[in-house]
């Protein structure tokens, strides 16, 4: 094992944490090094749809053929997600299921329409259903004059911090070594590799990867590495524990809603197909009112926290994967879906670093394209 590549991973997310098992799986000897603690920065405030949607946030420049490329890199994940979880005891992920509904006639609808028609055409099992079959699948959903529905039977959903540390507890089972509280700070080119400092000092490396999330574009600043982000915040409603209600990913006009493994519901107001730009935080009070309309067994839900957290957008949208070929072995990874992503990009760039290749599947989200190269996934064409 001393002939083991050393590596080092910067930020204890979903990112960071699957990176650390899939290296350490390969026999890599792997440190991750968190200025906090796992799950701390935005995992913890993510609403945790594992999804198929074609519409992505802020990627107003994806064009038909780049939005496909990225749907289908979410599909490949979602099996990875179902491989990790068979090799993961106890993996807090549900298979459930998501429906997405709006009243008929209204720009909601027609924006669901042109959803459904590319997941059809894309090869989604996606396919409508009339809110008397939505019932009969999900009795806990009332869909009331939100009669447009179609449902997703594939999806579904995580408790990302659960998961996040089940993925960190899997990683140290296969070796790796966890540095919480632990900040970095800077990192130099040596003979052999790299030396990584950080608060609590000096460690070697072979590869070093920056999966910080938020943090990422401080991280790498004057490096060379790039990991543009656009400010945006996400806010999310925490429920207390409940009975288990419903099963389904629900997707309203008005409220996303999701109850999680451990009973506890989290809704939010178009959280996952919301623009750049949200409103800040809703009234936690009236948006349960809301959702007891869709989900009449939230009546008399109580609030426990809210979450508003900086999410993480690329300007572009998109995954931004950094690498120089000055600095062979270090690698940035910035994306907005790491819920649905982290477990096909952790495989990818694991393959990446360690078997020394260059992964076609990653080109079109290569940081070339912002320097005027054009990604393979990213053209002018006008938004669908």
């Amino acid at each position: 094992m001393q002939s083991a590549p050393k590596v080092v991973i910067v930020g204890a997310g979903i990112i960071g944490t699957t990176l650390a098992h899939d290296f350490a799986s390969r026999g890599a000897r792997v440190t991750v090094l968190d200025k906090n603690e796992v799950a701390q920065g935005a995992t913890s405030g993510s609403f945790a749809w594992i999804t198929n949607q074609t519409k992505f946030r802020n990627a107003d420049r994806l064009g038909e053929e780049g939005a496909r490329h990225y749907f289908n890199l979410h599909r490949l994940s979602h099996l990875r997600w179902r491989y990790l979880q068979d090799a993961i005891d106890g993996l807090p992920i549900r298979w459930s299921g998501c429906f997405q509904s709006a009243e008929p006639g209204t720009e909601q609808a027609e924006e669901l329409a042109a959803e459904l028609d590319r997941r059809l055409r894309w090869g989604s099992p996606t396919h409508r259903v009339t809110a008397e079959e939505a019932r009969e699948i999900e009795p806990g959903f009332e869909p009331g004059d939100e009669n447009f529905i179609f449902y997703t039977p594939d999806e579904g959903m995580m408790s990302p911090v659960q998961l996040t540390s089940k993925m960190l507890e899997a990683a140290i089972a296969r070796g790796a070594h966890y540095s919480p509280h632990d900040a970095y700070e800077s990192f130099r080119k040596t003979a052999g590799g790299y030396e990584v400092q950080s608060a609590s000092g000096k460690r070697e490396a072979d590869i070093l990867i920056f999966a910080g999330g938020i943090a990422n574009p401080d991280l790498v600043e004057g490096t060379g590495l790039k990991a543009p982000l656009t400010h945006s915040t996400g806010s999310v409603v925490h429920l207390a524990p409940l009975p288990r209600l419903f099963d389904s990913v629900i997707l309203g006009a008005h409220v996303h809603a999701i109850q999680r493994v451990d009973g506890r519901v989290v809704i939010a107001k178009h959280f996952s197909g919301s623009p750049v730009g949200d409103p800040s935080t809703p009234d936690p009070e009236e948006l349960v009112r809301i959702a007891a309309r869709v989900l009449p067994g939230l009546k008399d839900a109580t609030v426990e926290k809210v979450t508003e957290t900086r999410r993480v957008i690329p300007v572009d949208g998109l995954p931004v994967v950094s690498r120089l070929a000055s600095l062979p072995g270090v690698l940035s990874i910035t994306t907005n879906a790491g819920i649905s992503l982290a477990a096909g990009l952790s495989q990818l760039i694991t393959t990446e670093l360690l078997d020394s290749v260059s992964v076609n599947l990653l080109d079109p989200y290569r940081s070339q394209r912002f320097e005027g190269e054009a990604g393979v996934g990213v053209d002018s064409a006008a938004p669908e």
